[in-house]
């Protein structure tokens, strides 16, 4: 790479030095909107997130792939856009998308500055329309757009730029790979989400995620049992699981083996480390900062009625007999809930009411009713 690229990342001094024909004017702009990374600059050893990592050594491959098909592309007059869009929840690690390409292409990553392109003193859309001019000058380039739905939000004079911008960047004709990433796709217009050739969807921390964070944190401390604490946080987001790693790095060490299941609990409860990355703990969390409750589940089962509960099991059993019956059996062998678990716990919260015995009963009851009653009903 030449000085007169890397000259942009320095101060108002360096950035005088003229490239591509730019005055110090231009050097200045262009500071101001982008921020230029090096593959050298890009950290070897980072935590990155194990599920994104993949997504991007597979558009790794397809980037060989067209390199090896370019002649044959070219002669049919085939392009191809080299433009992702990354979509997952809060907390997702994206910029392990770009991180990975740049370095194993290796390429460098020119990235929009959020105060620069949100800056109330500048026009937005002229910021946008120098970031992208400032990749084409400096490809081959990867430019990264993060938070997509605030730089582009729907109905706004920046998302016609952003669409006009895209559709005339590419891999195939400018070198440039354009990779942007979002977490609320709802905020984005139609238009431009249809412009991207391929999109990955992250929807949140894998277990392998939690489990690879969780032993790169937590290496060496043969206390914990990563695969259990890996079990406890399922649904938690992956800067979630990073910050209670860290949390739990910094225990004192003990000396009494491994942790009880129990005492991994109990340390994540301590933690503090709030698991954003879970919906119903945020939905929780705001109901209890506005000040209203909703009653613990263990006080409302114990409210209702014999009759009442096999009403209950009979809707669920209609609603569907195979998941009922399995999200018994989960329960009745104390095996860790899964996310879908909670999920059909919450429409069905009477099956924690009882005893094993007397779930299975009510259930094998409400399977026979129900069974009589679909054959008087000739179905």
């Amino acid at each position: 790479m030449s000085e007169d690229v890397i000259c942009f990342q320095g101060n108002d001094r360096e950035a005088s030095t003229q490239w591509g024909g730019s005055r110090l004017g231009e050097g200045k702009r262009f500071i101001e909107t982008v921020t230029l990374i090096t593959p050298e600059q890009v950290p070897k050893e980072q935590i990155d997130q194990y599920s994104v990592v993949n997504f991007a050594s597979e558009f790794l491959q397809i980037i060989k792939r067209y390199d090896a098909l370019k002649t044959k592309m070219d002669e049919r007059g085939l392009e191809f856009g080299g433009r992702v869009l990354l979509l997952g929840p809060s907390g997702c690690d994206f910029c392990a998308f770009p991180y990975f390409l740049a370095r194993e292409v290796p390429i460098k990553i020119i990235q929009f500055k959020m105060e620069g392109v949100l800056d109330e003193n500048k026009r937005s859309s002229d910021a946008l329309r120098e970031g992208f001019e400032f990749a084409r000058r400096n490809s081959p380039a990867l430019l990264y757009i993060g938070k997509l739905e605030a730089i582009a939000p729907r109905d706004s004079i920046q998302s016609v730029v952003i669409q006009e911008e895209i559709k005339t960047t590419r891999w195939s004709a400018e070198e440039v790979i354009t990779i942007a990433a979002s977490t609320r796709p709802d905020q984005i217009e139609r238009e431009l989400l249809s412009l991207f050739d391929r999109t990955y969807i992250i929807e949140g921390a894998t277990f392998d995620d939690r489990v690879r964070v969780l032993e790169q944190v937590l290496k060496g401390r043969d206390e914990f049992d990563v695969s259990v604490i890996a079990e406890l946080t399922d649904g938690w987001g992956f800067s979630d699981v990073k910050h209670l790693a860290m949390s739990l790095y910094m225990q004192e060490m003990t000396k009494s083996g491994e942790m009880s299941r129990e005492k991994v609990e109990e340390l994540i409860e301590q933690s503090r480390v709030a698991a954003f990355g879970d919906t119903k703990f945020l939905d929780e969390l705001i109901r209890k900062t506005r000040g209203t409750r909703q009653p613990e589940i263990s006080k409302l089962i114990e409210e209702y009625p014999e009759e009442f509960l096999d009403q209950l099991y009979l809707l669920a059993v209609g609603e569907d007999y195979a998941e009922t019956q399995r999200v018994i059996e989960v329960l009745n062998e104390g095996l860790p809930l899964s996310a879908k678990d909670r999920e059909f716990l919450s429409r069905h919260p009477f099956l924690l009411n009882g005893s094993a015995e007397d779930r299975l009963t009510r259930l094998l009851r409400a399977k026979k009713n129900s069974d009589r009653l679909h054959r008087i009903m000739g179905r």
